[in-house]
């Protein structure tokens, strides 16, 4: 096992029991993502290892946060990231990920067909506009989307009381950590914990901003 692999199975443990499975999954859907960003444009990262490290350990850095979670919607979320190696590492929970482009949301639910993804449902549709969802979510998740302010925006409603919403970022500033402070308060959004982290080997920096729902 490389070390790129080696990093994504310690996330894993404690969590899924059994990380061979999941490493499995995540190596067929590295090579189809690369596969179909050659005539699709789904990821600038064409590089395999830096697949492992900047798109599943990455996403997998929400684990410890939403693996209880019954119920996590994704939103802006690409090529199905976090939702698709989420779903892999927690079968359990039902996952809705959302994204405006159709062509993403096609690849979603091919992956969702080939690794037989219960429970997951890949929508094409403006976040905006998920009526139907209001107040569902234990976790509303988004990884690089948008500044806090316009996440707490478009996430706010569909976040259970109690539940949380979580921003995945590579850098914020205390700026947009106030404005996100004062936008939570307008929506009920309590700001709860910024962690920093890295991702590894590279020691790139990261930070996860989770609001809870009062």
């Amino acid at each position: 096992m490389d070390k790129y692999r080696q990093y994504v199975y310690a996330q894993l443990q404690g969590i899924n029991k059994n990380p061979d499975l999941v490493l499995e999954q995540c190596t067929w859907f590295i090579a189809e993502l690369l596969k179909w960003n050659r005539s699709v444009n789904l990821t600038s990262i064409v590089d395999q290892n830096e697949c492992w490290e900047k798109h599943i350990q990455d996403s997998l850095l929400a684990l410890p946060y939403v693996f209880q979670a019954e119920r996590m919607l994704d939103i802006g979320s690409g090529a199905g990231l976090p939702a698709i190696p989420i779903k892999l590492s927690c079968p359990d929970i039902y996952i809705v990920s959302v994204d405006k482009v159709r062509k993403k949301i096609n690849f979603q639910n091919h992956c969702k067909r080939h690794l037989q993804l219960s429970r997951f449902e890949a929508y094409c549709a403006q976040i905006d506009s998920l009526n139907n969802f209001d107040k569902k979510f234990n976790v509303v998740v988004a990884r690089a989307l948008a500044s806090l302010e316009t996440l707490i925006q478009l996430g706010a409603a569909y976040v259970k009381r109690g539940g949380i919403l979580l921003a995945l970022k590579s850098r914020i500033d205390n700026n947009e950590l106030e404005s996100g402070r004062r936008a939570g308060q307008a929506h009920n959004l309590e700001l709860e914990q910024v962690i920093e982290t890295t991702l590894e080997p590279s020691g790139a920096e990261r930070k996860l901003v989770i609001f809870r729902c009062k």
